[in-house]
């Protein structure tokens, strides 16, 4: 009998310690729980870093852009410097319809002008359209009283260039093909790309007119001296 209650003891204490045991332990949901909440968190630094990432990616897209735009004005007038003399203008492109050489001219260009255009542009003036062409370009030659060459302007229709004033491209050179600056109000602009001096000039005398002054766009040769 006292061997029957010592092992009925044993078993007993067997199950108890073994229920203990099991409270101790994590239930499985709870280790999913934990695993899912180290996921989560993973997942959040992820996102973070990569959030991050994708901000200085931008950041530093805009300063090359910034850049490029800094750099496109003078790269863009040494193309088309080097365009304009490669298909000799002066010898295979004609003058603007109705002007001759050494035509009358007044500031800010020379006290006489002679101007060419492109066969592209030359084309929609005989047909008096009231807007060039994309690949229109216009070359201004200034003079001094004295027939001496002074600087040389042009206007370049680059498309997409510049939306809001017609896509013109413009520069000043001078006679050796440097693009010049100015000094106004203690600032430095140089004449190349979107020049506010020309476009504001040119805007305001033709009234939206494609920026042209020299004769206006869709008329007959008039009397326009630059």
């Amino acid at each position: 009998m006292k061997q029957f209650v010592i092992i009925l003891l044993m078993i007993t204490c067997s199950f108890l310690f073994t229920g203990c045991e099991r409270r101790d332990e994590p239930t499985t949901s709870q280790n999913d729980a934990s695993t899912r909440g180290e996921v989560m968190e993973g997942q959040a630094k992820s996102e973070g870093v990569i959030t991050e990432i994708e901000e200085k990616s931008k950041e530093r897209h805009e300063e090359q852009v910034k850049e490029e735009a800094v750099k496109a004005p003078p790269q863009i007038a040494k193309e088309l410097w080097d365009l304009i003399h490669t298909e000799n203008y002066f010898l295979n492109w004609k003058m603007w319809p109705g002007k001759e050489a050494f035509y009358k001219g007044t500031e800010p260009h020379g006290a006489l002008l002679t101007t060419y255009v492109n066969p592209t542009g030359y084309g929609s003036l005989t047909r008096k359209e009231k807007k060039l062409p994309p690949g229109t370009i216009i070359v201004k030659e200034n003079y001094s009283p004295d027939k001496t060459l002074d600087t040389i302007m042009v206007m370049f229709n680059l498309p997409g260039y510049d939306l809001d004033h017609g896509d013109w491209f413009w520069v000043k050179y001078t006679p050796d093909g440097n693009p010049m600056s100015m000094e106004r109000d203690g600032k430095t602009t140089m004449l190349a790309g979107i020049v506010p001096f020309c476009i504001g000039c040119h805007g305001a005398s033709t009234s939206g007119i494609d920026y042209i002054m020299t004769t206006p766009l869709g008329e007959e040769s008039g009397n326009t001296s630059q």
